[in-house]
């Protein structure tokens, strides 16, 4: 357990901050939060079973296959048989749904790319420097 003033407990929460100033500074979106974090999982991970997906956003397997149909029907997402299991849909991305996690992502960073940039340059700096650690906080995360 970290103390109150340990400096991860401060990092933890300012990127927790962070994250919700991202949010709050995207590009409204027809798609749900849930929705928009299957695709992007979908994008990181390859086609996923549906049951897998439901696990990892954390929601019932009836809630996701709903979800799933709307994103289908959308056209970013198709249903491939799993190759172990036949009886097992895989999810995965179309072309349009990579495009639409593609643009995204970009716009996001373009955003708080400007913000970055009213930064001190040894602010800019220290968040660079920075970029390593992050990283692999990042890839350690599902």
């Amino acid at each position: 357990m970290t103390a109150p003033d340990d400096p991860l407990l401060e990092l933890a929460t300012t990127l927790d901050r962070l994250t919700s100033w991202i949010r709050r500074h995207s590009a409204p979106s027809p798609l749900s939060m849930t929705a928009r974090t299957t695709l992007s999982r979908l994008d990181e991970q390859g086609p996923t079973p549906l049951g897998e997906l439901a696990t990892q956003e954390g929601i019932s397997q009836p809630a996701m296959t709903g979800l799933v149909n709307r994103l289908e029907g959308l056209g970013l997402t198709a249903r491939e048989p799993d190759p172990d299991d036949r009886r097992v849909s895989r999810i995965l991305l179309t072309d349009a749904g990579r495009a639409l996690i593609a643009e995204r992502r970009s716009q996001r960073a373009r955003t708080l790319a400007e913000h970055l940039q009213r930064l001190s340059p040894a602010d800019q700096q220290a968040l660079v420097a920075a970029l390593p650690a992050l990283h692999h906080l990042t890839q350690d995360v599902s």
